[in-house]
């Protein structure tokens, strides 16, 4: 195992500087590091107190370093869906002693792909503990979580939100801050469409679906200025409270799943003619399809046809409701089990992505001990008959995962996630594994290949190959506290230093020889940098 040390003299000048009253600020200022965080072959770290996100590049044999400068107390940091670029919220600081400086609340966008960009500030106004990036990397909407006022803060506006475009440079027009109607709820979630484009209308854009309990607000963020269209949901009793949107961008659609709801929500978009200048050319026609039992989950596919369906599981009818997006027509397969998971076989990978053609359904709040598979090749069809498979299980299910671009789905078994299986979607099968101890990290391969787990109580990591199910380990010279694969199969293990440190396994049948050991890597450059 090679060693790499990059650690600075850092006890020795903090020593020196002891007794200097004009010392630099970062000694003295409190010191969260947001991280790991796995980009495609980066990993980054964001230091709360050295103002910087420190990107480590596992392209190559040996790991490059590079430091990106950004503002004061970084507070929250999101990857794009690519896993490209990072977004990192800094709450900015109000110079009151000496070294410090006046800086707003900023979001802060980096190009991790390119080592010589500068990152790109945008002021926000408020410190938002909250980012959604549309799935094109084009709209970023920072916005506030729950948690209330902290207690650097005076008023919160719990609704406003600040739309950024990431396509132009910040301006005064650029990040957009907007207060959202209220009904006496606040939200609690963001989705962002991909580019849709409403029938009628000139071009695509994205659109912003707010979810907050009783309340579904519609905004175009392509054109933030023009007023949110607010959806009441409640039904004068207990809250409805959206908690799942998915979007059909071919029908400019989308699909909400609310808690205490009757029915899946679709919101279809149409063009209209706008009524007050910039006002908005599109109204939301509303649909409740037919699921008819308080949905707990839903999934949205197209056949190989480009035909969309939407399953929905509604365990207060014991059924799952496949429904015809374009006619609202839906079948009825019935289910005993209490089913509030839905996953899709082949569960991704593929580019441009495969039709599914299997549906797994599983009882996570239940704990059953079996699982159902239903057929969506020929679902259609009414002359086939519509039924699910069940797969009995020896234990209680706690979770299901699938294995990206594999059909294959892990299952947890037991709430320490020491005993697992694989479920093989081909033949329907179930294979048992046993940990030693928890499994609290755990990564797939990018090709699906290996599962790849630690706990921080064992130095070890533990490797199962998938097309034989052969476990293997790797022994580490420190216990682990998270494992990340990278888009080129390398694997990084994080032990949780504040100064850095880290293994680096070249992949997962690598011997300890081809490790590299870094250490001190969070401090690169450290003394070169401006206080």
């Amino acid at each position: 195992m090679r060693f790499l040390s990059l650690v600075c003299a850092l006890p020795l000048l903090v020593t020196a500087c002891a007794w200097e009253d004009d010392r630099p600020i970062v000694w003295e200022r409190t010191r969260n590091v947001l991280g790991p965080i796995s980009l495609k072959t980066q990993i980054a770290y964001v230091d709360s107190a050295l103002d910087r996100v420190t990107l480590l590049d596992l392209a190559a044999d040996s790991p490059r370093i590079t430091t990106k400068n950004i503002g004061r107390n970084a507070m929250h940091a999101v990857p794009s869906h690519d896993r490209h670029r990072l977004f990192v919220i800094t709450r900015g600081e109000e110079a009151v002693h000496h070294g410090q400086i006046d800086q707003e609340a900023m979001l802060w966008s980096l190009d991790t792909e390119n080592a010589s960009a500068d990152p790109v500030a945008y002021t926000i106004g408020s410190p938002f503990d909250r980012i959604a990036v549309s799935p094109d990397n084009t709209i970023a909407i920072a916005y506030f979580s729950a948690a209330g006022p902290d207690a650097e803060g005076f008023f919160r506006n719990p609704n406003e939100l600040a739309v950024i475009d990431l396509t132009r440079p910040p301006g005064d027009d650029n990040p957009t801050l907007k207060t959202i109607r209220s009904f006496g709820s606040v939200p609690e979630g963001i989705a962002l469409s991909p580019p849709m484009t409403v029938p009628g209308t000139a071009s695509p854009r994205t659109f912003a679906f707010i979810l907050s309990s009783n309340n579904l607000t519609v905004l175009d963020v392509s054109n933030p200025s023009r007023r949110e269209i607010s959806i009441r949901l409640d039904l004068g009793g207990t809250p409805v409270i959206p908690k799942e949107v998915v979007f059909a961008p071919n029908t400019a659609s989308a699909y909400v799943r609310s808690d205490n709801a009757r029915d899946v929500l679709q919101v279809l978009l149409q063009s209209a003619e706008p009524t007050i200048a910039n006002g908005n050319d599109y109204r939301p026609q509303l649909a409740e399809l037919g699921a008819g039992g308080g949905p707990t989950d839903i999934a949205v596919y197209d056949d190989v046809t480009g035909k969309r369906y939407i399953l929905a599981a509604t365990p207060n009818t014991s059924e799952i409701v496949v429904i015809d997006a374009d006619t609202a027509q839906f079948r009825s397969v019935p289910v005993s089990d209490p089913i509030d998971k839905i996953i899709l076989f082949p569960a991704g990978g593929d580019v441009p992505p495969s039709p599914p053609h299997k549906a797994l359904f599983a009882s996570i709040g239940a704990k059953m001990k079996r699982v159902y598979v239903l057929d969506l090749e020929h679902i259609n069809d009414p002359l086939t008959q519509a039924s699910v498979r069940r797969i009995n299980l020896d234990q209680p299910i706690r979770d299901v995962v699938p294995v990206p671009g594999r059909e294959l789905a892990m299952l947890v078994h037991d709430d320490n996630r020491t005993v697992l299986g694989l479920l093989d979607m081909g033949t329907e099968s179930t294979s048992p594994l046993l940990g030693i101890d928890r499994l609290d990290s755990y990564d797939f391969s990018p090709d699906g290949s290996h599962l790849i787990g630690a706990t921080p109580n064992v130095s070890r990591v533990g490797f199962v190959a998938l097309d034989n199910l052969h476990p293997t380990d790797f022994r580490l010279d420190d216990e682990p506290h998270r494992v990340l694969s990278t888009a080129n199969a390398k694997i990084f293990v994080d032990h949780g230093d504040p100064l850095g440190h880290a293994t680096i396994i070249p992949s997962p049948t690598a011997s300890r020889e081809q490790a590299l050991v870094l250490t001190g890597f969070l401090t690169v450059n450290l003394l070169d940098s401006e206080p």
